[in-house]
């Protein structure tokens, strides 16, 4: 049993250290690029190994083993909190507008529709962007015409942004996958201009899908730049804050994290186990007063809202 238990507790150590380099590898293909969403669940596996390690093994071996999982432990940690300087400023007690923001992936094959209706007059955000919607999401939506009467339904393939407080102008803005361009929105303020870009990058199920999310990722960073004042920026972007093309979007562009750490999908796990890739993220004077992870509402993601507060002019 010691030895069963000796060579499972090796195997784990040794996947995890695997996982934990490759996620530190450049991937020109992008095929590596999913552990590096994991950085959380390794570190915290790798520390959990640490003390097995050095509780179970006879020394010097258990030693050095429990030494080596705490460095990858450390490493895998380090990456995670390298982020925690790019959350966006919280709100203070100054003067500029509040308003609510939302963003939900409804699942293209979700037919549950009733439910995220049902949230959607509950939460009720000035500003609603809803992900992978379908002609028949469409046409669900329809009944929301009395709370959203300013839509951009179906200008895009499954990007929506509905808001409750007419725009200025909303576009549609290419990117690098045909029909699939951002959604950008623009809100007067008060005498502040303030940009909505919806965007939702592919799914990385394969090494080119990586390469477009990863170039429409850069596209929102350019968008975000560019912005005349306080910006914000709604998706599922398919990439933990920890990935690569994460970290280049946050050091490229003013956009800052809404909430950094809680997890939205999939909707079905424990929130300390799933992933974060669903996002609220600010910039130029759009600061957070609140961010939240919404429930269980039917899709395979659960909501994220936030209220924000934009600076005055």
């Amino acid at each position: 049993m010691a030895a069963l238990l000796h060579a499972a507790l090796l195997v784990a150590a040794g996947g995890v250290a695997a996982a934990t380099i490759a996620g530190f590898i450049p991937s020109p293909r992008g095929w590596l690029d999913i552990v590096t969403h994991f950085r959380p669940h390794l570190a915290a596996a790798a520390l959990l190994l640490a003390i097995a390690a050095a509780l179970l093994c006879v020394p010097p071996w258990g030693v050095v083993l429990a030494a080596a999982l705490a460095v990858a432990a450390a490493a895998n940690l380090g990456v995670v909190l390298a982020q925690w300087p790019y959350r966006a400023a919280p709100a203070g007690v100054g003067g500029g507008t509040t308003l609510t923001v939302g963003v939900l992936n409804v699942r293209y094959r979700n037919t549950d529709h009733a439910r995220i209706v049902r949230w959607i007059r509950e939460a009720r955000p000035d500003v609603l962007v809803l992900v992978e919607v379908s002609a028949a999401w469409a046409d669900a939506l329809e009944p929301l015409a009395d709370l959203y009467p300013h839509r951009a339904v179906g200008r895009t393939a499954f990007v929506t942004m509905m808001a409750r407080r007419p725009w200025t102008a909303c576009d549609v803005l290419p990117g690098p996958r045909p029909k699939q361009g951002l959604l950008q929105a623009r809100f007067d303020l008060g005498g502040t201009t303030l940009t909505v870009i919806a965007a939702h990058p592919a799914s990385p199920t394969r090494p080119h899908r990586v390469r477009l999310r990863d170039a429409e990722l850069a596209t929102l960073a350019s968008l975000a730049s560019a912005a005349p004042g306080p910006v914000a920026a709604m998706g599922d972007f398919n990439a933990t804050p920890w990935s690569a093309p994460m970290r280049r979007l946050v050091r490229a562009s003013p956009l800052r994290y809404a909430g950094l750490v809680a997890t939205t999908w999939p909707a079905f796990l424990p929130r300390w186990l799933g992933l974060k890739i669903d996002y609220i993220m600010l910039g130029n004077g759009c600061a957070v007063v609140d961010c939240k992870v919404g429930p269980d509402v039917g899709s395979d993601h659960r909501p994220v809202v936030a209220t924000i507060r934009c600076a005055p002019p």
